[in-house]
């Protein structure tokens, strides 16, 4: 695997043409749309033909995909950990693949533009940096991915905020927020949504997915609520279990974890696609945070259990029938 620079990944970007037919594949969250939708319009702009692809870490395959017709693809915020088999299976694409999570090895011809040796880097803002297209955007999916409680960060988003006369928080309530909730909503019909979130063309058009983002936020305010209610101890972790209408697991996991610091949490919840898993959201805010390492020994000789992501978030599933393993994994790990 080739890794390469921001120049090297500019010039792939720069040598689109309209005689191309490009595939972005993002992750299915705020930031994998935000710099999809940032390389989309670049390419849109280059006269390529475009079309884009949401990535689900526990149902997406990319072996699946229609991807015959492209000869280039993207592949944004997507670990390399999840991919580093199936993308086997593109040896005639020529991809260039942008993600700020821990190093897996990839195929040779693909070009690699992995920034997690600079710190965490949220893909919106590799995709600005690349590109120019929408810095706005980029905050959004920056500042929805918690890049701002990561100091590498603090240059682009005081630069991005000064611009827009604005503060974090009146930012994260009014664009941030709505924009990620929004995704939440339409969860179940991601491709669908991609069409329409990158039509708008500026900050004040974020107005119009607020009937979706309140919806959500309801059934967030719901579950942080009930959250000392249910929760279970297991030494240093905290384990709640909950049945949301919409996957909101990994946003009740962070407004937890920022009310409770240092703690770790894992919140799991049933799939609503599939109830034969559990979805899996991790948070530790902790300086000695290792959340990959932790779920790795929870998961340990689980059936169709996966995880992964950074040191103070991450996630995976496990089979709803193993929950029990799950627990007795983590009082070994937690008992050495």
């Amino acid at each position: 695997m080739p890794e390469i620079n921001e120049q090297q990944a500019r010039e792939f970007l720069d040598n689109i043409t309209d005689e191309d037919n490009v595939a972005i594949i993002h992750h299915d969250d705020a930031d994998g749309f935000c710099s999809a939708i940032l390389f989309h319009d670049h390419c849109k702009i280059k006269g390529a033909k475009t079309s884009s692809f949401t990535y689900n870490l526990s149902k997406t395959n990319l072996e699946n995909l229609p991807l015959e017709p492209f000869n280039k693809i993207i592949i944004t915020d997507i670990s390399s950990k999840e991919t580093q088999e199936q993308i086997k299976s593109l040896s005639d694409k020529e991809i260039l693949y942008s993600d700020h999570h821990p190093k897996y090895p990839l195929p040779e011809k693909v070009l690699a533009l992995l920034t997690v040796d600079q710190g965490y880097i949220p893909s919106s803002r590799t995709a600005y940096e690349l590109t120019s297209q929408k810095k706005w955007l980029a905050l959004i999916g920056t500042i929805a991915d918690a890049g701002n409680l990561y100091k590498e960060n603090d240059e682009f988003i005081k630069g991005a905020l000064e611009e827009l006369n604005l503060t974090l928080e009146e930012f994260k309530t009014k664009y941030s927020h709505v924009f990620a909730d929004t995704i939440i909503y339409f969860s179940e019909t991601p491709d669908s949504l991609f069409p329409k979130l990158a039509k708008i063309n500026s900050l004040e058009e974020i107005e119009q997915l607020k009937e979706y983002a309140e919806k959500v936020e309801k059934e967030i305010e719901k579950y942080v609520k009930e959250y000392e209610a249910n929760r279970e101890r297991i030494g240093n972790v905290n384990i709640y279990k909950f049945k949301p209408k919409y996957p909101i697991k990994g946003v009740v996991a962070a407004v937890v974890g920022r009310k409770y610091s240092g703690e770790i949490f894992l919140f799991l919840s049933e799939k609503n696609s599939n109830k034969e898993f559990i979805g899996i959201s991790a948070r530790h805010d902790s300086e000695d945070a290792n959340l990959p390492k932790l779920l790795e020994a929870a998961t340990k000789d689980l059936e169709n259990a996966n995880s992964g992501g950074h040191l103070r978030a991450s996630g995976g599933q496990i089979q709803t029938k193993d929950l029990e393993k799950f627990k007795q994994n983590i009082k070994d790990y937690i008992s050495k």
